[in-house]
C-alpha cells in the first residue's frame, strides 16, 4: 500500500500545488518521434526551433514555475539488448533540464512517444511479448536515473505518457500497475538525490474516469509524501480535440453550458475522492483545446479548467507545440493564451 502519514493528509496536495505553480509544456520538441527505424530524430522534425535558454527564461518571466518537457527516447538507443541510450541525446536532455532548473523552475521528464503508436514506439507493442517490453522499461528508466540521480530535486519524473492495454488482458490495467511498480522501485534504488525525489505515476490512459477506478493501483514507495499522480484534462474530446464537423456525435463547436460545467465538476469532485484528499497530489500533465472552435469557448474552457485545478489543489501544465507561443525573440503568446494567463 502506498506509505503516507496522518500529518500529510491536509498539506501535502496543496504544498505541492502550490510549489508547482502553473505549467506549461515543450512540446513537439524532445518528445518527437519519426519512425526512423533506429537512425535518430532531433528536435526540429516538427516544425520547432532548438530550445533555446532565453526561451526557457521567458516562461520564468511569464509567471510560470514548472515545465513539462517531454522526452522520446525509442529512436536515440541501441536496440540491442542493452537498449543504451544514445549519449549525444541525453546530454541534450540534459543541458534543457540544468537550463529550467537554473531559473529556479521544476521541470518534468518522462517517456512520452515510447508509448504511443508510431512504428518505433514499444510499450504498448502487443507484438513484443511483455517480459520484453518491460525489460526495457527498467533499463531505459535505469540509464535516466543514472544520468540525472545527483540533480537538483527541481528535477520531477513521470512514468510514461497517456498508456493503456484495452483488451489485452483479463486485466488490461494489470501491465500499466507492473510499470509503475517498475519505476518507482528503480528510482528510489538508483540513489542520490533519487531516493526523495518528486515523481508521477501514469494514471490509466491518464484518463480521470479510468484512473479513478479500483483496477488502478498506486504503487508502494519507499519515501512518504513523494508520490504524484499524473493525469491529462481533455474533456470533452468532442470540443478540445475533434475536427470533424460531419460527425454530430463527436464534435461540438461551443462549450460553456450548464451541462458542461456540472461535468467539469464532477471530474474534479472525483479526483477529490479518490486521491487529494487521501493526500495523493494530482498533475493535469497537459490541458488544451484547438483553437478553431469557437474563440468564446476555447478561452472559457481553459480558464474554467485551469481555475478548477488551482480550486482543488491540482496542478494545471499547459498543453503548447508550437503553435500558440512564439518560441523564436520576440517571444510571446497568441492571442488565446494571452488572455487566458491573465
Amino acid at each position: 500500500m502506498l506509505i503516507t502519514s496522518c500529518a500529510s493528509l491536509n498539506s501535502f496536495p496543496h504544498k505541492t500545488a502550490a510549489d508547482l505553480g502553473d505549467g506549461i509544456n515543450i512540446g513537439n520538441s524532445l518528445d518527437v518521434i519519426t519512425d526512423a527505424d533506429g537512425s535518430g530524430s532531433d528536435e526540429t522534425c516538427w516544425g520547432n526551433p532548438v530550445i533555446s535558454r532565453d526561451y526557457i527564461k521567458f516562461l520564468k518571466k511569464s509567471g510560470f514555475k514548472t515545465i513539462r518537457l517531454p522526452v522520446t527516447w525509442a529512436e536515440h538507443m541501441a536496440l540491442t539488448e542493452d537498449y543504451t541510450i544514445d549519449k549525444k541525446w541525453m546530454d541534450r536532455v540534459s543541458e534543457v533540464v540544468s537550463w529550467i532548473i537554473s531559473e529556479d523552475m521544476h521541470v518534468i521528464i518522462n517517456l512520452h512517444h515510447d508509448g504511443g503508436t508510431s512504428k518505433t514506439s514499444w510499450i504498448q507493442k502487443k507484438e513484443i511479448p511483455y517480459e520484453v517490453r518491460l525489460d526495457r522499461y527498467k533499463k531505459v528508466w535505469t540509464q535516466i536515473c543514472e544520468n540525472f540521480k545527483d540533480y537538483s530535486h527541481n528535477l520531477i519524473f513521470e512514468a510514461m505518457n497517456e498508456v493503456g492495454f484495452d483488451g489485452w488482458t483479463d486485466d488490461s490495467y494489470h501491465q500499466l500497475n507492473i510499470l509503475n511498480q517498475a519505476f518507482v522501485d528503480i528510482v528510489r534504488k538508483s540513489g542520490g538525490k533519487n531516493s526523495d525525489r518528486l515523481i508521477m505515476v501514469s494514471g490509466y490512459w491518464t484518463d480521470v474516469d479510468a484512473s479513478c477506478d479500483s483496477r488502478f493501483k498506486l504503487p508502494s514507495d519507499s519515501v512518504k509524501d513523494r508520490l504524484m499522480l499524473s493525469l491529462h484534462y481533455y474533456t470533452p474530446s468532442a470540443f478540445t480535440i475533434s475536427m470533424d464537423k460531419n460527425n454530430e456525435y463527436w464534435y461540438a463547436e461551443k462549450w460553456g453550458d450548464e451541462k458542461d460545467f456540472a461535468e467539469l465538476k464532477s471530474k474534479f469532485e472525483k479526483l477529490k475522492e479518490f486521491y487529494i484528499d487521501k493526500g495523493i497530489p494530482v498533475v493535469i500533465g497537459e490541458y488544451g483545446c484547438i483553437d478553431s472552435k469557437d474563440y468564446d469557448s476555447v478561452i472559457l474552457w481553459l480558464k474554467s479548467v485551469r481555475k478548477i485545478c488551482h480550486d482543488y489543489d491540482v496542478v494545471p501544465v499547459l498543453w503548447e507545440n508550437g503553435k500558440y507561443v512564439n518560441r523564436k525573440a520576440p517571444f510571446g503568446f497568441g492571442k488565446i493564451y494571452s488572455q487566458v494567463l491573465n
